[in-house]
């Protein structure tokens, strides 16, 4: 059913006011109903009102085609709020669970006569957002917006904020958040290691076939490390062929050196753009969390320094970051 050229629905089961005293009274009372009835049909969203006894007694017909309300719900009378929650529950408006406890429990939440006003999304995928405010006396006034795109596109931007566009990986700020998350954790005992990648002869390759190829290169790369992490790892992309990875519950740095060598695998198998097949290598430095320092500045330093002395000592290895008590070596 479809709003336009439709009334409000009104419950006529209302008792009619007292006898008016004057025509002029009357004329003044109608017109209070046409302004009400104005507001009610041009509202921008679906408007029900509840009495004290908890029966709807107005349900604008923006409501009735937002909730898919049929029409034996709202013909013949207007249903009690018990009457509609049991309706929306026992078709899954309010997602699974037995329909009697759902019933109880809203109804429960009603009779506490608070004000509310969150987001429900329907079982087709419509997002709306409701909202409740009780009446004096009793009853209660309801208010139901289609903030489906409205969702959509802030989602998107949140999503665009915290990844990369051209791979969908987190990106600098993501990675930022997720290593200070686990350094935290690692400074109570729960081991991380953060790896510094960076592409060897992705220069050539971005000069001599182009820029998309480039990109498409990146595209492939970052679907590989994906496959090489677990889903508690994070994979960020940080710059243009410089990638991060923050690599949890890392026991000993040898869980940390099995990761590296699954990623040097991964990276220097062939790629294919095009009609061109490339390969190309991955320098890799990694620093641990507590044993090379427990802030996050600190150890992305060190693993950037690591970095360095993988592209120094001859580029597709890994290496971990050295200090005075650490002894491990360079190894490809």
């Amino acid at each position: 059913m479809k709003a336009a050229g439709r009334k409000t629905l009104y419950n006529t089961k209302i008792h009619d006011p007292a006898p008016l005293d004057s025509d002029e009274e009357i004329r003044r009372l109608k017109e209070r109903i046409e302004i009400l009835e104005s507001v009610v049909e041009n509202f921008p969203g679906g408007i029900s009102v509840f009495d004290s006894s908890l029966q709807m007694v107005l349900c604008n017909a923006q409501q009735v085609d937002m909730l898919d309300y049929p029409e034996a719900l709202v013909t013949g009378g207007l249903p009690k709020m018990e009457q509609l929650f049991r309706f929306n529950a026992s078709r899954g408006e309010y997602g699974p669970g037995d329909v009697e406890t759902i019933v109880k429990e809203r109804m429960e939440l009603v009779e506490k006569q608070i004000s509310h006003r969150y987001d429900r999304q329907r079982p087709n995928g419509t997002v709306l957002e409701i909202q409740g405010e009780p009446l004096r006396g009793g009853g209660f006034l309801t208010a139901y917006f289609d903030v489906t795109d409205i969702r959509r596109n802030q989602d998107m931007v949140a999503h665009m904020a915290l990844h990369d566009p051209l791979t969908g990986l987190p990106n600098r700020t993501k990675f930022s958040d997720r290593l200070e998350a686990a350094v935290a954790l690692a400074a109570r005992g729960v081991g991380m290691a953060a790896h510094f990648l960076d592409l060897d002869r992705f220069k050539l390759i971005n000069d001599g076939l182009g820029h998309q190829a480039g990109d498409h290169l990146l595209k492939l790369v970052a679907e590989r490390l994906q496959t090489a992490v677990r889903d508690c790892d994070t994979v960020a992309r940080i710059g243009g062929d410089e990638f991060a990875i923050v690599q949890t519950q890392v026991k000993t740095p040898e869980d940390a050196e099995v990761l590296a060598r699954r990623i040097l695998d991964r990276i220097s198998e062939p790629y294919r753009i095009g009609d061109d097949v490339v390969t190309i290598g991955c320098s890799i430095g990694i620093a641990i969390a507590p044993q090379h320092g427990t802030k996050p500045d600190k150890l992305i330093s060190r693993a950037d320094t690591a970095l360095y002395r993988s592209k120094d000592g001859g580029r597709n290895r890994f290496t971990f970051f050295h200090n005075e008590d650490e002894t491990w070596d360079a190894a490809s």
